[in-house]
C-alpha cells in the first residue's frame, strides 16, 4: 500500500511497479509474511500501535496468536487487525 485516499480506499504498488489506484479495502487480503521477523504491529483494537511477536499462525482461519511484550499475555488476533512490522 502506497497511500490511503480514504479510510477504505488506497493506492497499491504491485511487484512489477505498476500502481493500482482507488482500490477498495474489500478487494485486499491481509498477508503476514513467514520470512524474516515474526514481528507485527497491532492496527485495530485496544492494543493498536503496539509491536508484538507472533507465536502461532492459523492460515485457514485467518488468525494468529500474538504475545504482548510487557504483559507476556497471549492474544488471538485476526489477520485484519495486524500488519507485518519492518521497523527498528
Amino acid at each position: 500500500i502506497k497511500d490511503l485516499l480514504f479510510p477504505d480506499t488506497c493506492v497499491c504498488q504491485m511487484n512489477d511497479g505498476h500502481l493500482v489506484e482507488s482500490l477498495q479495502e474489500a478487494f485486499l487480503k491481509t498477508v503476514v509474511s513467514r520470512g524474516g521477523s515474526n514481528c507485527v504491529m497491532v492496527v485495530l483494537g485496544e492494543h493498536a500501535g503496539k509491536v508484538e511477536w507472533i507465536l502461532e499462525r492459523e492460515l485457514e482461519r485467518g488468525w494468529t496468536l500474538v504475545q504482548l511484550g510487557q504483559d507476556q499475555k497471549v492474544l488471538p488476533l485476526c489477520y485484519d487487525s495486524i500488519c507485518h512490522y519492518l521497523g527498528g
